[in-house]
């Protein structure tokens, strides 16, 4: 479904959104164009809380707020820092 849709079907609502199709915009930052909408729900814990259990199956998920516009961007940024 493209995110458009989604966004419209799904207003003031958290999604998380799995099976992803996305364009690139940069080394960093890529446009979310479609997704299948895996779970909709008023409280963002219990988005969280699912999204956690999908990337623990190894699923390759994403969640949008309610607040996420109709432009959806990500960016991937590097986590720098010392390891235990």
């Amino acid at each position: 479904m493209k995110w458009s849709t989604i966004r419209q079907q799904y207003p003031d609502k958290f999604i998380l959104i799995g099976n992803l199709v996305e364009e690139s915009i940069s080394h960093t930052k890529s446009k979310i164009l479609e997704g299948e909408v895996l779970e909709v729900s008023d409280d963002g814990k219990e988005i969280r809380k699912k999204y956690r259990e999908y990337k623990q199956r190894g699923l390759n998920v994403l969640y949008a707020l309610p607040s996420t516009s109709q432009e959806f961007i990500v960016e991937n940024v590097p986590f720098k820092g010392i390891l235990k």
